[in-house]
């Protein structure tokens, strides 16, 4: 025990004894104590109440800046947090919690620490509170009052996601698993989404279909609606939004009328969504209603838009084609392979019956649809034909379609000589004719060797169809074409001489047409006699001497009248060309081709009399050189 009290330090040894004296003084007494300086236990923050409610469920709330909140896994979270705010009714432990949220979310960067992942592959702690029933009408109000303060942040586009309050707020609504006030949440996101700016109205344009629930359309299409009269720029955003919702038969024609109403103002740049959007939605109760106000409506190629007009000069007409392209593919995927929509269009075609009425965008269509093959192809055709023979379809609808488009044309061009060929077979002439101005319109617009090869293979092919008008007109088309654009076509000549292949069938008009064809190139190629036309013209010397020199009345009038349209094409008294390879005078060259064509018929008197018929007409139709009229009177003198 002594060693004990020894070993403590606080204690101390009884002082040695001292002589008494006397007392000592009493002590002052103690200053009153003022009761108004007491400390008393301090109240705790709304912070550091919702903090410790989270940390009873096992979230830590309070960390620093830049870290997320420390957060378990969600499904043990949001049932610990749902006992624990029921667990005192009376305390209202919910309200308390939203309350320190809010107070906890005043701070920017308290704000982003709860709308950001906890971890790479969690979510945010805002979301997870999402899910608790109990705490979500409260949240979702919040977050939806916490939105407009981050507007400004619009202006800084192309931030990452991380950095963007307001669609960062935007995200946690999307894919709940459910919604405990539905419509209360939606009426204040339509609130928010009217005054929101551009960039972040689209984003909450283009997340409705993912935070609203079916049982909330009927609202959102109607504000959508209301939203589009507004505000012209979200026509894109909302027509995606309205393609995504799963609408029911009466909201789907509601935002079918939607979008009708928007074809006359919308910018030429979006159309082609709407027009997606439309001929998608169609139905067999609504597809005549489209296809009605499509055609009505849709301003295109060869339609002068006067709000684009600035914007066409400055933009270059590019951009205008590019545009038109965008609209002709957007009408294109929707008719292909979707026979309602192009039965509906081809019957509402049928019914157009003056010239007045009808469209660049009629033609366009037939094209499309005579694109698709099969039974829709014929049908096209036919209803084509028709117009054109009633008068109702005429050229200038193909000249608005066809000149000065060709970027646009390009992707078509088959459609639209397929559509000649079809018209160039056909036995009326007024289709015929139609075709002949197709044909030129198409080799005038398109310059490139392999769209020409096509159309002269084209051409080529109706020459030797073997029927006398199919026949007729197909040359026709290209005495037009080598009469004003021969040297255009001697690059392509060898296709051309196809032809010769199929003169023995042809009647002495269509003889003389031939002949025609190729001294046309034959006289272009003395100007341009490197690139291949003087072989056109050897070719057909070499084919006009063997027919004179046939023994056979056939070959031989097929000779006589070619030799003397050479003649009166080289020998005109205003030409001064090179035609033929060995490069003699023409006079020379006409002269030598009279005198062979001359011995070869002078024994023999039906080759005779014809070739003095022909010469006759020569002469009395040609201004010929004077060397060729000498040639002529000595011959006659001699007969």
């Amino acid at each position: 025990m002594v060693f004990l009290q020894r070993s403590n330090p606080r204690k101390r040894p009884p002082p040695a004894p001292t002589a008494p004296g006397p007392p000592p003084p009493p002590p002052p007494p103690p200053p009153p104590l003022a009761t108004s300086s007491v400390p008393t236990p301090a109240e705790p923050s709304a912070v550091d109440a919702a903090a410790a409610l989270l940390a009873d469920a096992g979230c830590t709330l309070l960390v620093p800046p830049h870290l997320p909140p420390s957060l378990p896994s969600a499904p043990t979270f949001v049932p610990r947090l749902t006992r624990a705010l029921a667990a005192d009714p009376a305390a209202d432990l919910p309200a308390r919690l939203l309350a320190g949220l809010a107070a906890f979310a005043e701070s920017p960067t308290r704000l982003r620490q709860l709308l950001l992942p906890t971890s790479p592959r969690s979510q945010s702690l805002a979301r997870v509170l999402l899910s608790v029933p109990a705490l979500q009408p409260g949240l979702l109000g919040l977050l939806l009052d916490k939105l407009p303060e981050h507007f400004d942040d619009d202006a800084l586009d192309g931030v990452p996601l991380q950095d963007d309050v307001g669609r960062l707020i935007v995200a946690q609504f999307r894919w709940l698993d459910f919604l405990v006030d539905a419509d209360t949440f939606v009426t204040k996101l339509v609130e928010v989404l009217s005054v929101a700016p551009p960039r972040l109205k689209k984003e909450i344009i283009g997340s409705i279909p993912e935070i609203v629930g079916d049982q909330s359309h009927a609202a959102v299409v109607s504000a959508l609606e209301k939203l589009l009269q507004e505000d012209c720029q979200v026509v894109v955003a909302v027509l995606d939004t309205l393609s995504n919702l799963n609408l029911d038969a009466l909201l789907q024609e509601q935002a079918v009328t939607v979008a009708i109403s928007c074809i006359r103002t919308i910018h030429a740049d979006q159309m082609p969504h709407l027009l997606r959007f439309l001929l998608l939605s169609a139905t067999p109760a609504n597809v005549g209603r489209i296809i009605s106000q499509i055609r009505e409506q849709l301003k295109f190629v060869g339609v002068v838009d006067p709000r684009a007009a600035r914007s066409k000069k400055l933009k270059g007409k590019a951009s205008a084609t590019s545009t038109d392209g965008a609209i002709l593919d957007a009408l294109r995927s929707g008719l292909r392979f979707k026979n309602m929509l192009c039965e509906a269009f081809l019957k509402e075609l049928k019914l157009v019956d003056h010239a007045r009425d009808h469209k660049v965008i009629d033609v366009w269509l037939i094209m499309l649809i005579y694109a698709n093959g099969g039974a829709l192809q014929k049908s096209a055709e036919k209803i084509l034909k028709s117009k054109i023979l009633q008068g109702y379809i005429r050229e200038t609808l193909f000249h608005q379609c066809i000149h000065g488009n060709t970027e646009l044309v390009k992707d078509h061009f088959m459609s639209y000589l397929s559509v000649s060929d079809y018209l160039l077979a056909c036995k009326e002439d007024k289709a015929r004719a139609f075709a002949t101005y197709l044909f030129t319109a198409l080799f005038e617009e398109f310059s490139d060797t392999f769209s020409r090869q096509e159309l002269v293979g084209s051409l080529i092919t109706h020459i030797g169809s073997g029927i006398s008008y199919e026949v007729s007109s197909a040359l026709d088309i290209m005495i037009s074409l080598t009469s004003n654009n021969s040297e255009e076509l001697i690059p392509i000549a060898s296709h051309i001489t196809g032809i010769l292949d199929y003169l023995e069938s042809f009647h002495e008009d269509n003889l003389r047409k031939v002949y025609e064809i190729f001294c046309q190139l034959a006289l272009a190629a003395g100007f341009n006699t490197s690139s291949g036309g003087s072989s056109v013209a050897n070719e057909l010397l070499m084919v006009v001497r063997k027919q004179v020199s046939n023994p056979d009345m056939k070959y031989k009038r097929m000779g006589i009248i070619g030799a003397l349209r050479i003649v009166s094409a080289i020998a005109d008294a205003n030409a001064a060309v090179n035609y033929s390879s060995s490069q003699q005078p023409n006079c020379e060259e006409a002269l030598g081709l009279l005198n062979m064509t001359v011995n070869s018929c002078k024994f023999v008197t039906l080759p005779l009399i014809l070739l003095y018929d022909e010469l006759s007409a020569l002469f009395e139709s040609n201004v010929l050189h004077s060397a060729i009229i000498e040639w002529g009177w000595r011959t006659c003198c001699r007969i």
